[in-house]
């Protein structure tokens, strides 16, 4: 996989909080909303990353991306 220089920011910040989301059970399954972001700034705190607005951004921009294909999979 790829990633364009300009986003490998936004793209390590997603891979430390990635496991932090939250979600709905319905039907037996789990349905993911948002990435927790209580849960998510700690979780870049204890990674050592600061991330500055833009990259903020780009962070929510994979976050939905993300909770589109999970929901995609889990029909």
């Amino acid at each position: 996989m790829a990633v364009w220089a300009e986003h490998v920011p936004a793209f390590h910040a997603f891979l430390a909080v990635c496991g932090q989301w939250r979600g709905f059970e319905i039907e037996g399954r789990t349905v993911p909303i948002a990435l927790d972001y209580t849960a998510a700034k700690a979780g870049l705190k204890l990674a050592g990353i600061k991330i500055k607005p833009k990259v903020w951004a780009d962070l929510q921009t994979i976050e939905l991306a993300a909770v589109k294909a999970m929901r995609e999979k889990n029909k």
